[in-house]
């Protein structure tokens, strides 16, 4: 009896464990996380130089190149198009079709699509693209002369700031050569079209839909030049000030963005330059420093010999002051409070000046003014230059140097110094 009722009980316990079992496979609950990532953040610090004068003469643009290169910009795509995600640059044509024009003649200039070679959906649905170029010009715009030069395959419509200059999509036989757009339907091109400061060109340009052979038969390309000018007698063609001087928007550095580019000062030369700054996606702290300067004793004239000028180093940067402020309204002129000096002396003890703090997607103003001389900061905030004094000693003697704008992150960055900065050298 005793016997049965243990063996009863094991088989009770079997099933219950069967039954548990069955309740763990149907009552649960999972939470996933998807997606989990880390990315590393950045600083990109973009430069503005908007303002520039020389012994009280603003810098004035003389003349302005704008021309088809792979820094042209593919902004816009017709329905259909084969790569409608834009903007993005556009690419060189290795190989032009024999037919085109020679692009030598418009040398940069450079024949250009969206792909190369042209996409074969590009040949059959009669696409268009934008394309687009921005450019800088100061100065006055009452007598400015306008010159364009353009290839296409096929039609195009070119349109400047946002007006329709010329309008000859759905024509054929634009390739050929690179017309000249001086007929009287491009009178309007010339004028008041450009305006003072940062101008746009835009060009769109259709390619006439061929249903056979497409790829080698039907390409796609845009060839232009266009060239901005002031009569050189209101330039003053010999202005080396005028002819040297670079002024241009928000961007990344290259050769030739220098903010200073004299080759014949004298004492009590003097100068002022504003420096836009801007910094995306974090706050940052920036510092403007001094890097690779060089003092070149240039050769020895009969006053240098006199004063025993017998080294080999050049003593121009002696005597070239250099104050630095804040510039919060960006007009080059030190207004006092709330405006503050962050460097006052002589450019032989200049290195590091900062450090500006600017907020994501802000910006920041430098002012500098120099002067080959004495330089005062008067009480009402006025900046007086005085060029007397014997300084033949740096006669013929040239300064260079680098200027370097350094931007940094701030958070967790709160001991930064600009004095910390390590640059090649």
């Amino acid at each position: 009896m005793n016997k049965k009722l243990i063996i009863s009980l094991s088989i009770i316990g079997v099933v219950a464990a069967v039954a548990i079992g069955g309740t763990i496979a149907y009552f649960n609950d999972t939470e996933t996380s998807a997606g989990n990532i880390f990315t590393a953040g950045s600083i990109d610090l973009k430069v503005d130089h908007l303002k520039q004068t020389y012994n009280g003469v603003d810098c004035e643009t003389c003349s302005v190149d704008v021309y088809s290169s792979i820094a042209t910009r593919v902004v816009a795509a017709s329905a259909g198009a084969a790569f409608p995600a834009v903007p993005y640059n556009a690419v060189e044509v290795v190989n032009p079709h024999p037919a085109w024009q020679n692009e030598l003649a418009l040398a940069p200039a450079q024949w250009i699509w969206v792909s190369d070679p042209t996409a074969v959906i590009d040949t059959t649905n009669g696409v268009q693209y934008t394309f687009q170029n921005k450019f800088q010009w100061n100065g006055s715009v009452a007598s400015v002369d306008l010159d364009l030069a353009l290839a296409s395959d096929n039609g195009y419509k070119i349109i400047l700031n946002g007006v329709t200059i010329v309008d000859k999509l759905l024509t054929e036989f634009n390739y050929a050569s690179a017309v000249p757009l001086t007929g009287p339907e491009e009178a309007a091109f010339i004028g008041n079209m450009v305006t003072n400061g940062q101008n746009t060109l835009e060009i769109i340009v259709w390619n006439k839909p061929l249903a056979a052979d497409p790829v080698t038969g039907n390409p796609a390309g845009l060839l232009f030049k266009l060239n901005v000018h002031r009569p050189s007698q209101e330039c003053g063609a010999d202005s080396a000030f005028q002819q040297a001087c670079r002024l241009w928007t928000g961007k990344d550095l290259g050769q030739g963005d220098t903010f200073f580019n004299f080759n014949d000062v004298k004492p009590g030369d003097r100068g002022t330059n504003v420096i836009s700054l801007h910094v995306d996606s974090n706050n940052a702290y920036v510092c403007m420093l001094i890097n690779h300067k060089q003092n070149l004793e240039n050769g020895l004239v009969d006053p240098e010999i006199a004063l025993l000028d017998t080294d080999a180093t050049g003593e121009l940067s002696q005597y070239l002051n250099i104050v630095v402020w804040e510039d919060i309204d960006g007009d080059g002129v030190y207004d006092l409070l709330p405006e503050t000096i962050l460097y006052n002396g002589g450019f032989d003890g200049l290195s590091t000046i900062g450090k500006l703090s600017l907020s994501s997607n802000g910006s920041d103003n430098l002012g500098i003014a120099w002067c080959l001389g004495v330089q005062t900061v008067n009480g009402d905030g006025s900046i007086s230059c005085d060029g007397s004094g014997n300084q033949n000693i740096a006669q013929t003697d040239k300064l260079l140097a680098d200027l370097v704008l350094y931007a940094t992150q701030q958070r967790n960055n709160s001991d930064f110094t600009c004095a910390s900065v390590q640059l090649n050298p």
